[in-house]
């Protein structure tokens, strides 16, 4: 129960004031054990269902009324509310690719899942888990397996599952970057993929399959990955089934050995299942808004025949993850589900609450118009899979540049919400329900305010960035990708020296006062508008702060996070004022560009002590390093957010002694 109904008292009976919960196997009125009905009338608050999980979730509907009754100052009115969910399986993603937070801030996200009434949670573990039978995978500050199992108890008493993911056959550069596994890599020198055909692959991966089934006592799925492979059937003992059966049959392979032993060690294995289609050459067709029905049925009519004569190599024992990022009425995608429920599959559907894995500051879908992640595509699947009769559903949140877990939760809550009732509220319906959820608010502009800040972090990820000269509103998402991958994509890279200022800014030549200014004007106007923005955002973030009745961290991170990216505005606006031929206005410039980079200094200093209430924001000297291509895995510690500012400072550094 909630914080508001845990101070009830038990009774058989009362005169008044009286929450009773019944369940009755016989109620007709609702089509599942999660369902529930609740009547409220003069003092009195009735739940009845045929299933605890549906007395728990009636007592999570009372307690929000209560909450709003206490908000607002007004009794709960008068009313009879009949409710359960529409999908059966109701999962949230945590991703520790990247990161990991501290134990007590999962406790506190089960229970604040299950508020929310969302069943389950894939904790993808990648080295963040301790294995006991490969030790040397786990990291030094992994959680143990009997902590995993004590968390794994305690959300199950509040009606969440747990499901362990565990990535097999690629996304493997976690295990395979000990050189004590070199020889299960499929290519010697790439550390991405298993070979399929090596029998060391699956000693180790059911290994670390059995852990993860340990440190998840009960839950009846496991999820074993398996998406974006990509480089097997090269070695010389995968080359042969690949050139003579396909690479279709070869990853097939894989995924029927390890789907016998989750069966044998009684489990569920859910599967990512984009490279049988790809294989198969339907993938594209899922996917993207350039491919028309009429092509997409063109392409499934061409490789359905391909899937269907390897039909009897998929696994009926395993659950078909269905994932697409965008707004799920591609035809392809529509025809892949058919294709698995006309041929005895199941499937789920995977969406994703912030798949450009940036900080707050989103852009709304409504404003931009794209089919990317967020609510408007989170309530567009699980519509689709409500149409489907699909009963599985998972709102994955990427940690690629690993914002902090608040990050995701306006999706999570969105992906609860419509996978009880996909055509409820609307986005903008949903957003004023949130913000009193969460927050106990409202802000009557806050698509409008976010995009007032969104539009301040778009210009820190992009400021220091060569574009040329045309650096506006229009094109500032194209940096993005040029804080993606510091490292050059080459065998050896770490033996290469690269220049990597190479790809920022340069500064003021001070021998030609104003050219730099010329050249980046349209940048420096931007910069004056955010500067100009600063007090009026801050003073809001700050109110926001003081009138919320929960959740006040949240505001905390914002806060912190609005404060760090308003220095480089500053910065900019220094650099303008040191590029004049005026040489008294140039000392004042190069003095303000000092006082800017000790201010961001400070803001950074105030960024890691936030982040650090709910989060561990460096590894153990001892971890042995994963150099991904994601931003968030070039650094062992939180830099890897501020790589572009410490090179431009090093940068002025040399500038400033010349000048």
């Amino acid at each position: 129960m909630g914080d508001l109904l845990s101070q009830l008292t038990m009774g058989e009976s009362s005169d008044k004031a009286t929450l009773t919960l019944i369940l009755d196997n016989t109620i007709n009125s609702v089509p599942s054990e999660e369902g529930y009905v609740m009547n409220i009338y003069n003092d009195r608050v009735e739940v009845v269902s045929s299933g605890e999980a549906g007395l728990f979730y009636g007592c999570q509907t009372l307690e929000q009324l209560l909450e709003d009754a206490r908000d607002y100052n007004k009794p709960v009115p008068s009313c009879k509310i009949t409710d359960y969910p529409v999908l059966s399986y109701r999962a949230v993603h945590f991703d520790l690719k990247h990161h990991l937070d501290h134990m007590n801030y999962y406790y506190e996200s089960i229970n604040r899942l299950a508020h929310y009434k969302i069943n389950a949670v894939v904790i993808e573990f990648e080295d963040k888990l301790r294995y006991r039978r490969q030790p040397l995978v786990g990291a030094p500050q992994s959680i143990s397996i009997d902590e995993m199992a004590s968390l794994t108890r305690y959300a199950r008493e509040r009606h969440i599952e747990i499901t362990p993911l565990v990535q097999g056959l690629g996304h493997a550069t976690f295990i395979l970057k000990h050189e004590e596994y070199a020889g299960l890599r499929e290519l010697p020198w790439n550390k991405w993929a298993f070979c399929p055909l090596n029998e060391g692959t699956y000693q180790v991966l059911f290994d670390m399959y059995r852990d993860a089934i340990d440190a998840t006592p009960g839950s009846k799925y496991l999820h074993i990955g398996g998406d974006e492979i990509g480089n097997i059937g090269l070695c010389p003992r995968c080359k042969p089934m690949a050139d003579k059966e396909g690479m279709l049959s070869l990853s097939l392979y894989w995924l029927k050995r390890v789907c016998e032993f989750a069966k044998e060690n009684g489990r569920i294995p859910i599967f990512w299942d984009d490279m049988p289609l790809k294989h198969g050459g339907v993938y594209e067709s899922t996917w993207s808004d350039e491919v028309t029905s009429a092509a997409a049925e063109n392409v499934w009519k061409g490789g359905t025949p391909k899937l269907d004569s390897l039909l009897s190599d998929f696994p009926k024992n395993c659950v078909y993850m269905r994932w697409n990022y965008s707004m799920a009425r591609q035809p392809g995608n529509i025809l892949a589900l058919d294709w698995y429920k006309s041929r005895g599959l199941k499937a789920f559907v995977a969406t994703a609450t912030n798949t450009e894995g940036g900080m707050f500051f989103q852009e709304d879908e409504r404003d931009k118009g794209s089919s990317s992640s967020g609510i408007v595509t989170i309530r567009s699947f699980i519509q689709l899979a409500a149409e489907k009769n699909i009963q599985g559903m998972l709102c994955t949140a990427w940690d690629d540049k690993s914002p902090h877990m608040e990050n995701y939760w306006r999706g999570f809550i969105a992906a609860a919400e419509y996978s009880w009732n996909p055509n409820g509220r609307t986005p903008e319906e949903y957003d004023i329900a949130w913000l009193q959820r969460e927050f106990g608010i409202s802000i009557p502009d806050y698509r409008n305010f976010n995009n007032q800040l969104r539009r301040g972090s778009v210009l820190w990820y992009e400021a220091l960035f060569r574009h040329g000269s045309q650096m506006d509103e229009e094109n500032a998402l194209q940096s993005l990708p040029q804080i993606e991958h510091w490292l050059p994509p080459v065998e050896g890279r770490e033996k290469i020296q690269f220049d990597y200022t190479s790809r920022l800014i340069e500064l003021p030549d001070l021998n030609s006062p104003g050219a730099w200014s010329k050249k980046y004007k349209n940048l420096l106007d931007r910069a004056l508008i955010e500067k100009n923005s600063y007090k009026e955002l801050s003073g809001r973030l700050t109110e926001l702060y003081n009138k919320s009745r929960r959740n006040r961290y949240y505001w905390s991170l914002s806060i912190a996070l609005y404060n760090l990216q308003s220095t480089i505005p500053d910065l900019l606006l220094a650099l303008k004022e040191s590029d004049s031929a005026d040489k008294v206005q140039q000392k004042v410039g190069l003095e303000n560009v000092k006082n800017a980079i000790k201010e961001f200094h400070e803001t950074w200093n105030e960024l890691k002590n936030v982040y650090g209430q709910t989060r561990f924001i460096s590894y153990p000297p001892n971890y042995v390093p994963d150099r991904y291509f994601h931003l968030a895995s070039q650094r062992e510690d939180f830099t890897w957010i501020i790589q572009p500012e410490e090179l431009y400072f090093g940068m002025i550094d040399k500038w400033m002694g010349k000048n």
